[in-house]
């Protein structure tokens, strides 16, 4: 009896497989297979039986993060383990700000810098623009000079490379649906802001956290999970509402600001210009700065096997390690 193996890949194996087996019938006995008319038709059956195959071969590799070749699919099998995979990541560097007001005959009590002052660097012949996340504060230290200092107490103010970017979401009634994809692959997630507003001209807003690196979840948590899709965008979700946290209604608005960054390129700064000065009351001066770390940190989105060799780890960690 002859054994056809249906899993074979190897076409031309296919039709061999295929025309032993027919010799071996009392009604082909003898006949010539070479020039018959019966060689398209096993022909045929080859192509069939090997694209099934294939396709079979394929599906189940897919199916498993060991095996699996697509990123989409990947990025599936690790999402289900509740991994986290890093999007692409800005570079970063530190910087001792400050403004030096001697001159002036009433220096204000404190003078702040707002979220988004930009900064220029060059390296390796190209330029990069940094950006402050947050507004930072400074005061007079007695001699006219001002110091800014971060959320954390600390003099050194983290600037980011990438562009500022912005997507709103309108939400539709519950029934829907809702689907809110941030279509941008060069997105840090990590810098992403979330508000829902209460309605599109509302100035009453609820900001909600990021997931990651949450330690408790209830009805009233206010938090979002960023996961990228398999075109490489990101697409931004919510709890449901009830029992996992809390999730925007219709009529609400949604606001994702986030920062489109370069990556590894933006590594290596070391002399940041501010793009502009500071004004204060209608005068500008020259803003001060001193590198206390040179940029570092940007990276390309996290690889596939690097996904495949982190995922199980964290999921078999429970995140604890």
């Amino acid at each position: 009896m002859t054994t056809f193996q249906t899993t074979q890949l190897d076409f031309a194996q296919i039709k061999q497989s295929l025309k032993t087996f027919f010799e071996k019938q009392a009604e082909f006995a003898d006949y010539d297979f070479a020039g018959s008319g019966l060689q398209n038709i096993l022909d045929v059956l080859a192509y069939n039986t090997h694209y099934n195959a294939m396709i079979a071969n394929f599906a189940l590799n897919e199916s498993y993060l060991s095996t699996a070749q697509l990123r989409s699919s990947v990025i599936s099998k690790a999402q289900s383990l509740g991994y986290n995979i890093r999007s692409r990541t800005a570079a970063v560097a530190y910087l001792n700000l400050s403004v030096n007001l001697s001159g002036v005959g009433s220096p204000p009590v404190t003078v702040t810098i707002p979220s988004g002052k930009t900064f220029s660097t060059q390296i390796d012949g190209q330029s990069y623009t940094f950006r402050t996340l947050e507004a930072v504060s400074a005061v007079n230290n007695g001699s006219g000079i001002y110091t800014f200092v971060a959320s954390d107490g600390s003099t050194n103010i983290p600037v980011y490379e990438g562009a500022s970017r912005t997507k709103t979401f309108l939400v539709g009634q519950g029934a829907d649906d809702q689907v809110y994809v941030i279509p941008d692959q060069t997105m840090d997630t990590s810098t992403a802001r979330v508000t829902v507003f209460d309605t599109y001209s509302s100035s009453t807003s609820t900001e909600y956290f990021s997931v990651v690196g949450q330690t408790s979840i209830n009805s009233d948590s206010t938090f979002y999970r960023i996961n990228e899709l398999p075109n490489g965008y990101y697409e931004i979700s919510f709890g449901d509402g009830r029992i996992y946290g809390q999730s925007p209604v219709a009529g609400n608005k949604i606001v994702v600001s986030y920062l489109s960054c370069i990556g590894a390129d933006a590594n290596g700064g070391t002399l940041f210009i501010p793009t502009s000065g500071i004004t204060i009351d209608g005068t500008t001066y020259t803003l001060n700065t001193v590198t206390t770390a040179a940029s570092a940190g940007g990276a390309a989105k996290q690889s596939i096997e690097s996904i495949r060799k982190n995922a199980p780890i964290s999921f078999a960690s429970q995140q604890r390690l």
